[in-house]
């Protein structure tokens, strides 16, 4: 499946690559993508794999076109506890803090809510990730409970339509930054599916997942080529 949502660089590490706009063969594909952040709360997902300990909450949220707000603040989620971890705050010249919450990873296929502390009306902020787009045979746990999650590549749409599973009780929460309001809850129902149909979501976006009777794995295959 080509993905037209993909906002790629054109920077392309390759055994062969093609000269042709229409067919690039890549073995990886390394680009950007910038996600939207309005004042108030958010549900923001790492769309890309910045690499091996660049993947924390102090290193991926730091990337602005404009300087990170005083009390910017990333609130990630214990899949463990089923609580919150100490949001990450931000300030000038100190960066995240406390260091346990700065540094807590957030590998694509999974989120955070954000708070943009900016008065409403206030321009939106523009977050850039770098990274690689994850590609190949991907598998993503999902916990038994509620835990925070996203597509594990840079692609809009409902997350069922790219293999989300579900069993009966399931429910997904997409959060409406607009209203500061949840959408109505998709439920999985045995037969007919997900009722209402899932919320489509953006690239770069998370929604919450509650699986209500085991934990489970969201497995799907995926290359840039199509």
């Amino acid at each position: 499946m080509r993905t037209k949502a993909l906002l790629l660089a054109a920077a392309f590490a390759a055994a062969a690559v093609s000269t042709s706009v229409a067919q690039v063969y890549s073995v990886n594909a390394v680009g950007y993508v910038n996600v939207s952040i309005p004042p108030g709360f958010s549900m923001v997902s790492n769309p890309l794999n910045a690499g091996a300990g660049n993947n924390t909450v102090g290193k991926l949220f730091v990337n602005m076109a404009s300087a990170v707000p005083t009390g910017f603040k990333v609130f990630t989620f214990n899949e463990t506890t089923g609580l919150y971890n100490t949001a990450a705050n931000y300030l000038p010249g100190v960066g995240f803090s406390p260091a346990a919450s700065a540094n807590v990873e957030l590998l694509p296929g999974n989120g955070a809510f954000v708070f943009n502390p900016q008065a409403a009306g206030s321009p939106a902020l523009t977050l850039t990730f770098v990274g690689e787009v994850m590609q190949g045979s991907l598998s993503l746990n999902l916990p038994q409970g509620f835990s925070i999650k996203a597509n594990q590549v840079p692609q809009a749409g409902k997350p069922d339509s790219f293999g989300l599973p579900g069993t009966p009780g399931d429910k997904v929460f997409r959060f409406n930054k607009a209203t500061q309001l949840y959408f109505t809850a998709s439920t999985f129902v045995a037969g007919p599916g997900w009722i209402p149909a899932v919320q489509p979501i953006e690239v770069g976006e998370a929604f919450f997942l509650y699986r209500a009777t085991s934990a489970g794995t969201w497995a799907r295959t995926f290359s840039v080529n199509g």
